[in-house]
């Protein structure tokens, strides 16, 4: 059940609305719940991004654990 988001041209408010029963976005007339207008905008957002876990620095300057370039001074 996909949840789209919709601008309502004639007062502007914005709402999200969830479609239903195999319905596309485009087949299913979505009204404004503040005027009851169908004159509505489908706004087309990014995904959402998912968590992002840094994993530990790997650098040559102290602050990580050794780079492990043959160059690098610094062992384990």
């Amino acid at each position: 059940m996909p949840l789209y988001e919709y601008t309502c041209r004639k007062c502007g408010h914005t709402f999200e609305h969830l479609t239903t029963g195999g319905a596309t976005a485009t087949a299913t007339v979505v009204a404004c719940p503040e005027c009851a207008s169908a004159e509505v905008d489908q706004v087309f957002g990014l995904p959402a991004q998912g968590k992002v876990t840094a994993g530990p620095a790997t650098n040559c300057r102290g602050d990580g654990p050794p780079c492990g370039a043959p160059w690098c001074g610094r062992k384990g």
